[in-house]
């Protein structure tokens, strides 16, 4: 310690060329460009970066220049001079200077300059000291991002002012077509027909439906180009909430819900009246959307403190995840946007509402549970913001003022609160808002509120009816002969009712709401042509043209695809699905009813030539089946002739002749008395006796299993004419399921004899496998042919030991076995040919086994191949496909397709 106070005071004495060494290097080595200048912006020194900026060879060459001499620009340079004198002039430091410099390379650098006055003892200035890091990579970064957002901020605008043109261009058209609709629907001119009150009824719907989305549009343009101002008026915002909730409860209760007003009377508060009613419109709408029949929907009015009340909105629907919750203010973001979407929409009114909300100096906020529901709160202010409130008093004298004009006394004109519900009509916003909802049917749960869901067949039976129809309908068949039967797919009624209108004078017509109800409605009574939407909830258009067309029987039924892209891409996505026909709204009738009469037209060619190949197969197959029969009943047959040769032999070889000879010898004559015998001889004939009977019923125990075999083999004979019957008389081909393992041991004891009578070992390696499903019949003769093929192939081999190997095991999700023998093996040339119909490779064989085997193996999903055995022969594959169905029907005759062999 001692050591370093005295190090402290005495520190060590550097020479001046040691002192002028030391800031040489830490000149040299700084990593930002250092210069000094002297009082007259001269160059006096300078470190090598920037030097070699300078294109000068060695710092020192800087002695003596100024900037004019250096490779700046006269700009640059003049600018560097009049900030150093600045900075001389005040004798204070200026940091963190912006400036460009060219360098000798040429190149364009941004700097980020720092400059400080140099004193000397005395303080006076005698010149400046400057250093500069380089800056460029960031700077160019800042500038493209500058001019990023300044280009996305032109493109917003350009889109804002697009949308409002666009918009305000709509509206005028759409008010048009609405304000006659209107006056032909109050029956100005007379009573109109009904059916053609509901074509105008639909043609209104939509227009309001429309014009909704015209407004938001351009609300929503307003906003993001700040263009929309707020018009404050005093508002009783009680009596204005029940109006509008007494206005849409109607509506409410036909769709299954209640919708209930609680909370505070908050009484007069500071609103615009446009924009409140937006809100609460946009919130009722989500809630009746997002809840199911029976659904309860609450409005809640809140104080919150003298200066903010709240809004609620709550629904018992079916909530939203966490994960989403920050999605849901974005303009044009939907929680679910895809083609399977449930819901429809633009994506604009949650961020609406949050627009219009902050407009107003509120902020909205919303909890959600999955399952349980959803609240949307909105929070505002009780009075308007100062420099509103001269425009919201003016805006009431005015109002005040038209009051007195219609009649009403000045001093209940003091302020602009709307009259009680009992007196106001809706206001024209909420009166379209109402307008244009769907009908009553088109709950999203596809089912009336408070109905039980009609099917089909009870639908089929019912008149026409003016109103939109549920989720699935039938129209009534007509008289005369039977039309083409069409399903129309669509979530939305009003679509489904204009195409029924347009196809039901000509068509059967059956309808459902998405892909899984016309799943149920296809297979259970095929159509002759299916028209589909593609967005759908739960299954749309695209998933459904791919499972019809995946499908085995109904595949061929054409599907006409309904979609509002019009891109070349959704045409082609579409097309390659398999949809038959695209179909891009809006369409004209013609082309609809020209399409699908196309389409009929399709569905009788497919099906006439279908009934022509099941001719062809017909008589072809009938050559099949005796083909087959005869080769089963030849394998039965065959086996039956092995087992009475076992038989023959059997008796032939009977130990009975031996045994009576030796009783004639004890008994001294073939038949001769027995009494005169002694004890001896007696006490021997007894124990010949007793192993004559043992013998004899050896014999007989063994003819009978043999007699038995027999009778298995013919059993199989009978069972495979019953399963060729199915080609004739096209009987539905059943399927199990199956174990492997225990149908071997079944083929082994049905043909085990011969494979005794040739001497061929069996060897069994039977693993744990799953089941399978297939043809219990077939799956026995197969397993027949390829162990009589191996059975002559290892006899025929010359082999002393033949032998037979049998295994199986599992591989994934597949179930494979395998049948070795110990032959000569099946030649390279000859594996292409060998599961053609009649080819062999054995004299005397028919060419069928195999054939058999491999068609067999393909209808039940699965494959047949050849290897080489582990010891030259052959061994042959079967691979079974997991197992799915239990029960594979045979395609329907009206199809006309065959059914499988």
């Amino acid at each position: 310690m001692s050591d370093l106070k005295e190090r402290k005071r005495t520190p060590p004495i550097l020479r001046e060329s040691q002192k002028e060494q030391l800031l040489r290097y830490i000149v040299s080595t700084f990593p930002y460009s250092i210069w000094w200048k002297d009082r007259n912006c001269v160059y006096i020194g300078t470190n090598e970066l920037n030097a070699r900026g300078a294109g000068l060879s060695r710092p020192d060459d800087i002695v003596g220049l100024t900037d004019h001499d250096l490779p700046w620009t006269t700009e640059e340079a003049e600018h560097y001079i009049r900030v150093d004198k600045a900075v001389m002039a005040s004798g204070e430091p200026l940091l963190n200077i912006e400036e460009t410099q060219r360098q000798a390379d040429g190149s364009q650098r941004y700097l980020l300059t720092c400059k400080v006055p140099l004193k000397d003892e005395n303080g006076e200035v005698f010149g400046i000291l400057g250093a500069w890091t380089d800056i460029t990579d960031r700077k160019l970064t800042e500038l493209a991002l500058a001019r990023a957002k300044d280009e996305a901020e032109r493109a917003n605008r350009a889109k804002s002012e697009f949308l409002t043109t666009v918009s305000h261009e709509l509206r005028t058209p759409l008010t048009l077509i609405l304000s006659p609709l209107e006056r032909l629907l109050e029956a100005q001119h007379g009573p109109l027909p009904g059916d053609v009150r509901d074509e105008l009824e639909l043609i209104r719907r939509n227009t309001a439906r429309l014009l909704n989305v015209v407004s938001d549009l351009l609300d929503f343009s307003k906003a993001e180009a700040a263009r929309m101002d707020v018009d404050w008026e005093l508002v009783d915002i009680n009596r204005f909430t029940a109006q509008m909730l007494n206005d849409i409860r109607p509506s409410a209760a036909a769709r299954g819900r209640t919708l209930a007003l609680t909370g505070d009377a908050l009484g007069v508060v500071s609103l615009d009246r446009y924009k409140i009613e937006r809100i609460l419109l946009n919130l009722i709408s989500n809630a009746l959307k997002f809840s199911d029949p029976g659904g309860h929907i609450e409005v809640a009015l809140r104080a919150l403190d003298d200066a903010w009340f709240e809004i609620a909105v709550r629904d018992e629907g079916i909530g939203i995840s966490a994960d989403d919750l920050g999605k849901l203010f974005s303009k044009f973001t939907q929680v679910d946007g895809s083609v399977k979407r449930r819901y429809e929409g633009t994506g604009l009114g949650l961020s609406l509402v949050k627009q219009f909300a902050e407009l107003m100096h509120g902020a909205v906020a919303i909890e959600s549970e999955l399952g349980k529901g959803t609240t949307v709160r909105v929070r505002l202010p009780r009075a308007a913001p100062e420099a509103a409130a001269g425009h919201a008093a003016r805006a009431a004298a005015g109002r005040a003022a038209g009051a007195v004009e219609d009649g009403a006394a000045a001093g209940d004109a003091e302020l602009p609160i709307d009259p009680g519900p009992s007196s106001t009509p809706s206001t024209a916003q909420t009166r379209r808002w109402l307008s244009a909802l769907p009908p009553a049917e088109a709950s999203p749960d596809g089912s009336a509120p408070g109905q039980p869901e009609l099917g089909a067949s009870s639908r089929a039976a019912e008149p026409p009816s003016s109103r939109p129809p549920g989720p699935t309908s039938v129209a009534p068949p007509a008289a005369g002969p039977e039309r083409p039967l069409l399903l129309l797919v669509d979530d939305n009624p009003d679509m489904r009712r204009f195409m029924r209108s347009l196809l039901s004078p000509s068509y059967r017509l059956m309808e459902a709401a998405d892909g899984l109800e016309a799943q149920r409605l296809i297979e259970r009574s095929p159509p002759h042509v299916v028209v589909s939407d593609v967005m759908m909830p739960r299954m749309s258009g695209v998933e459904l043209t791919a499972w019809l067309k995946a499908h085995p029987v109904l595949r061929h039924i054409p599907i006409v695809l309904v979609t509002a892209r019009a891109d070349d891409e959704a045409v082609a996505s579409g097309l390659d699905g398999g949809a038959d026909e695209y179909l891009v709204k809006p369409f004209s009738p013609r082309e609809l009813l020209a399409r699908v009469r196309s389409m009929v037209r399709l569905y009788e060619s497919y099906r006439q030539l279908g009934a022509e190949q099941a001719e062809i197969a017909r008589h072809s197959g009938m050559a099949q089946v005796a083909m087959d029969v005869l080769h089963s009943a030849g394998n039965a047959l065959n086996s039956a002739g092995v087992a009475v040769e076992l038989v023959r032999d059997r008796l032939a070889r009977s130990r009975l002749p031996r045994l009576k000879r030796a009783l004639a010898e004890l008994l001294g004559g073939e038949a001769g008395p027995v009494g005169a015998a002694d004890a001896s001889r007696g006490e021997g004939l007894r124990r010949y006796v007793e192993l004559a009977l043992v013998a004899v019923e050896q014999e007989q125990e063994e003819t009978a299993a043999d007699l038995e075999r027999m009778r298995e083999q013919l059993d199989v004979l009978r069972d495979a004419l019953r399963a060729q019957e199915r080609y004739a008389y096209r009987n539905a081909y059943r399927t199990e399921r199956l174990s492997v393992n225990e149908v071997i041991g079944e083929s082994l004891r049905v043909h085990g004899a011969a494979l005794v009578s040739a001497r061929v070992a069996v060897r069994l390696d039977l693993r744990p496998v799953d089941d399978i499903v297939a043809n219990r019949h077939d799956l026995l003769t197969i397993l027949y042919n390829l162990l009589d093929n191996a059975r002559a192939a290892a006899t025929g081999g010359g082999s002393s030991d033949p032998w037979i190997a049998i295994a199986t095991w599992q591989d994934g999700a597949a179930v494979c076995c395998a049948v070795e023998d110990s032959g000569p093996g099946i030649p390279e040339a000859a594996r292409a040919q060998v599961f053609q119909y009649g080819f062999t490779t054995r004299e005397g064989a028919s060419g069928i086994g195999l054939h058999f085997c491999a068609t067999r193996m393909r209808l039940f999903g699965g494959s047949i191949r050849v290897e080489d055995g582990r010891e030259g022969g052959a061994r042959i594959v079967l691979t079974f496909a997991p197992a799915t169905p239990v029960f594979a029907p045979a395609p329907p005759v009206a199809t006309g397709q065959a059914a499988p062999r």
